[in-house]
């Protein structure tokens, strides 16, 4: 039964490098273009109307004081965690950076105790159906994600999690993430949701996002609308058609 208070034990977690270092494979580089990416973003986000909670996560050790004034002077609940986390060898990649900063995340946060689960969204990205979004997560959900590729990969940029998904699986998984073996935050979240499952844990699919931003990887604006896309939106409606005349389990 869907909780009406749900979204009050939600925290959007908004993960954000300012200064990338020279890490591996990233060609949107530039300090102050990110910069700008992570606080327009952030001005939506403290505008919708849908989650009350944000922590925004900066694993460079930037100076966020423009995110901070900017937060003070909404209604939102906004924690801030940062800490310099790129003293790791370059080559290990973006995700292994990510990775760490929900480690920290664990470690310092205090709003991360008071909630359920969380939404983990790319800093630099605006999620425009946030509403569609909120619409799958109920109060026995463990995890929403997309999963693609035979099951071995899943979309990092936007998923929830639950507490203890992330503890009893997540967090395991990401410290393998290694980007010049192959080995992606993607692959480490699909796994972790396929571990959970075999626990007779609650995966569910997550709606086609509809993001607004620039990925870092590619330094090109995100294609909402392609194929691949209108492929997964119809497999999300037949999913939850499905999903309505079936019975699931629940892990706890």
């Amino acid at each position: 039964m869907k909780n009406v208070n749900i979204y009050k034990n939600i925290a959007v977690v908004l993960t954000c490098t300012i200064d990338v270092q020279g890490i591996f494979d990233m060609e949107r580089n530039d300090v102050n273009t990110r910069f700008d990416d992570y606080l327009r973003a952030f001005r939506k986000w403290l505008i919708q109307d849908t989650f009350i909670n944000i922590i925004f996560v900066e694993n460079s050790g930037a100076d966020l004081t423009k995110f901070r004034e900017l937060a003070k002077a909404s209604k939102k609940k906004v924690e801030f965690i940062s800490f310099n986390g790129q003293d790791f060898d370059r080559k290990l990649g973006k995700g292994f950076g990510e990775q760490s900063a929900l480690s920290k995340l664990y470690e310092d946060s205090s709003l991360i105790r008071e909630v359920n689960g969380f939404l983990k969204v790319n800093g630099r990205y605006f999620l425009q159906n946030h509403y569609k979004v909120n619409k799958v997560i109920d109060c026995e959900s463990n995890v929403v994600c997309d999963l693609s590729k035979m099951l071995t990969w899943a979309d990092s940029r936007v998923f929830y999690s639950s507490n203890c998904f992330y503890q009893e699986f997540l967090a395991h998984e990401l410290k393998k993430v290694n980007d010049v073996k192959g080995i992606f935050f993607e692959h480490a979240l699909a796994k972790a949701v396929l571990k959970l499952i075999a626990n007779d844990g609650k995966w569910q699919l997550m709606p086609n996002v509809d993001l607004i931003g620039i990925s870092g990887t590619s330094n090109k604006s995100i294609n909402n609308y392609s194929l691949k896309g209108a492929i997964k939106k119809l497999s999300f409606t037949v999913y939850y058609s499905i999903k309505k005349k079936t019975h699931s389990c629940h892990w706890r």
